[in-house]
């Protein structure tokens, strides 16, 4: 259980990832994930560590600083960019960070990449070669 109280869980298709943004007062964190739900409870539930300074995923450190800073925010609003396969939520992630370095309110560290995590990459290249060899010998190479 953490500190936020969360305004609306926007719909979204739970069989595609999604990209969305957490508003922290008038300032955001771009976040994505499986499922938005279960995805938000434990970015938030890693923020609300990380202002009792715990463990907390040094990507967040832009959000605890400003939740430490401004302990009156307990209400945060989503807003879903995109829900869709995770190669185009992807892209628009990096294209979205690209953006970060003239935007002053957002709590993303625009010098750091975007996050990638295995199970979207599996997701990805998985297509081309599925069934994929794992074992055995392709012209005399292992």
């Amino acid at each position: 259980m953490n500190k936020f109280l969360v305004s609306e869980y926007p719909k979204t298709d739970e069989d595609k990832p999604v990209l969305y943004k957490v508003y922290f007062a008038n300032k955001y964190y771009l976040h994505k994930g499986k499922k938005l739900r279960e995805s938000l409870d434990r970015f938030l539930d890693d923020v609300d560590r990380g202002m009792r300074d715990k463990s907390c995923p040094p990507d967040y450190k832009g959000v605890v600083e400003y939740c430490k800073k401004h302990p009156q925010v307990y209400k945060v609003s989503v807003e879903v960019l995109f829900n869709d396969t995770p190669a185009k939520i992807l892209k628009m992630e990096d294209r979205l960070f690209k953006g970060f370095k003239k935007d002053s309110d957002t709590l993303n560290d625009p010098e750091t990449k975007s996050y990638r995590p295995e199970w979207m990459l599996k997701e990805i290249f998985q297509k081309r070669c599925d069934p994929c060899v794992t074992y055995g010998s392709i012209n005399g190479k292992k």
